[in-house]
């Protein structure tokens, strides 16, 4: 298994939970609005458990007015990676499964470090 961390993307994300997604997104959309396009269209919101996940650009935290929306929801901006894993075998770059197991501590061993 190869990877590079030279070509990842920082990306920027907030978790809102589900009590007041409704009420943030409406701010938000109210500041693409105003052309302030502080959210990124892909990946799309995803829905973890109670808490949906949306990412938000980097203008954006540095942004006052859109730092006061998240404060005034107890959000904060956090930060993640994109990680690529990549199978590579003498026969070139080919996709093939891995068993069950290895995916698991694969996944364990990325999130802790």
């Amino acid at each position: 298994m190869e990877y590079d961390t030279n070509h990842t993307d920082e990306r920027y994300y907030i978790m809102v939970d589900k009590d007041n997604w409704s009420d943030i997104r409406g701010e938000l959309v109210e500041m693409k609005e105003e052309k302030k396009d502080w959210t990124i269209s892909s990946p799309h919101v995803i829905r973890k458990g109670d808490y949906y996940v949306l990412s938000v650009s980097e203008q954006a935290t540095r942004n006052r007015k859109f730092l006061a929306i998240l404060n005034k929801y107890n959000t904060e901006v956090k930060r993640f990676v994109w990680c690529n894993i990549c199978f590579l075998y003498s026969d070139g770059p080919l996709t093939y499964w891995i068993p069950r197991e290895d995916a698991i501590r694969i996944k364990n061993e990325l999130e802790q470090k």
